[in-house]
Order: structure tokens, then C-alpha cells, then sequence
């Protein structure tokens, strides 16, 4: 088995990125939604062949510091890039699921030169009446009751039979947020709600495809097919169920399908 080493980057505004390789192959960046840790891909990753998977907590969480600067998907996006000027990678493909798949197109957006292949996963392109409303309520709860806020959580972004075979995400948390982390929470809230790249994502020249589950409650399928048909040329595939969280649904779907998409074309 491939180990996984470690390593840190620091960036010009004090923040820190707690980030880890594993595996040998080619270099993909995964970047994880609103929880943004490296965590998210801990059952993706390590099952993957022919893959060099490059995984980080963002800024603000977990290990990482967060730093001065003004946190927005551009910002964010920016923080990827510099991982990638790291490591001295050139290019590399990035798979960015929910709020990482903003992050992605953004990265894809400012250096189209940098990413090789493009995966958007239960991801959305611009403000919508539906995601406004869901991600507004929960900033009210996360500021009136966090505990609650996360209690609940598993409920958005899973199946009933997946939570019913997982019974430990049915368990109170054992952690309560505290005002930073609610601050950081918050903040990057504010941030996917403010993300808007529809007019901007017919330029995307990369290969890319949308990925997305028709029972998804937290980004509705219908806003993934939207943003394939902003795309030009974009594939997608669409799981029939998983929720949002997919990825840890349709495992071994969802690990195939990257191996099989992301290593079709070697020299992209």
C-alpha cells in the first residue's frame, strides 16, 4: 500500500494548508465541499490505481490556519493553485465535489493552462432560489444552535439506507463548533452563496465532467444538468441514488468512474 506523506503550505496572508500525497501516477487535486477537509476522500483515494491523489484541509479547518485574507471561492481557488506551484506540478486534473466543484471551476477559470482534466461533482454553477433559501436557514440555525445544525447534517447529504447501515452518524456529536469555527462556517456560507460563474463557464476548454445523484437534496440534479449545459463539450453522468454525498454512497461506482474518466486520456 502507498503511504501517505504529509506536508504544508504556507501562504502570503499567514494561512496554512495542511495537505497530504498518496499514491503514484497522475497528480489529481481533490478538493471537499463545505466541511472542506481532506477527510471527505479518505474512502476514495486510497482504492485508487494510477492515481497520485493530492488531498488538503482548507483554510480555517482542521489543520490548516486560516489567515487574514478575505475568504470568497476565488480566494479558495487561488489556495489550490498554490498547492499544485508546491509541488511543482505544471498541470494537474481536479475533482471538486459540492462546494469544491466551485472551487475547481474557478481554479479552471483563472489558469486554464494549469488543469488538465475537470471533474464537477454535485456542484452548481450560480445563485439559485432553492439553494438560497436551504443554505440561508442553515446559517440560522449553525448561529442559533450549532449542536443542532450538526446533528442534523448527515440528514441533508445521505441516504436513509446509507445512514441505516452507518448507525454512527445517527449518534449525537460529541463536539460542540466553537465561535471560530462557527465564524469559518459562516464565512464560507456566505462565500458559495455569493459564487456565481454562469457567464463564465461557457470558456472552460478543459474535458470535464459533471457528476450528480437524482435524489440529491442538497444540490438538486436539475441545477448539475443546468450547469453540463453551460459547459460546451461537457460529459456527465448521473447516479439514479446516493444523495449528496455519492462519493461515499456509490463507492466503488464512483471510484471506477474517476479511474476510468480521469486516466482515458494519459497525455491531456
Amino acid at each position: 500500500m502507498s503511504q501517505t506523506r504529509a506536508f504544508e503550505v504556507s501562504l502570503p496572508d499567514g494561512a496554512t494548508l495542511s495537505c497530504t500525497v498518496l499514491g503514484q501516477g497522475a497528480p489529481v487535486l481533490w478538493i471537499s465541499g463545505l466541511g472542506g477537509t481532506a477527510s471527505f476522500w479518505d474512502p476514495v483515494c486510497p482504492r485508487l490505481d494510477g492515481i497520485m491523489s493530492i488531498t488538503f484541509d482548507q483554510r480555517g479547518l482542521r489543520q490548516s490556519k486560516r489567515g487574514t485574507a478575505v475568504v470568497d471561492i476565488e480566494r479558495l481557488a487561488l489556495d489550490g493553485l498554490a498547492i499544485l506551484d508546491h509541488l511543482g506540478l505544471q498541470k494537474a486534473h481536479v475533482v471538486g465535489h459540492s462546494t469544491g466543484g466551485c472551487i475547481a471551476m474557478s481554479m479552471a477559470l483563472a489558469s486554464p493552462d494549469r488543469i488538465s482534466r475537470l471533474v464537477i461533482s454535485g456542484s452548481w454553477s450560480g445563485p439559485n432560489a432553492y439553494m438560497n433559501a436551504l443554505f440561508g436557514w442553515r446559517q440560522q440555525l449553525l448561529q442559533t444552535d450549532a449542536r443542532l445544525y450538526q446533528a442534523i447534517l448527515p440528514f441533508f447529504s445521505n441516504t436513509p439506507q446509507w445512514l441505516i447501515d452507518h448507525p454512527h452518524q445517527l449518534a449525537p456529536p460529541t463536539e460542540t463548533l466553537s465561535s471560530a469555527q462557527i465564524a469559518v462556517v459562516q464565512e464560507r456560507i456566505a462565500a458559495l452563496l455569493a459564487f456565481d460563474c454562469r457567464q463564465d463557464v461557457a470558456g472552460l476548454n478543459q474535458p470535464c465532467l459533471v457528476i450528480g445523484a437524482r435524489d440529491d437534496m442538497v444540490v438538486p440534479a436539475f441545477l448539475q444538468v443546468e450547469l453540463a449545459n453551460q459547459i460546451p463539450n461537457a460529459t456527465t453522468h448521473f447516479f439514479e441514488s446516493g444523495g449528496h454525498f455519492f462519493p461515499h454512497s456509490q463507492n466503488q461506482q464512483f471510484i471506477s468512474l474517476m479511474e476510468n474518466w480521469l486516466l482515458s486520456h494519459r497525455n491531456d
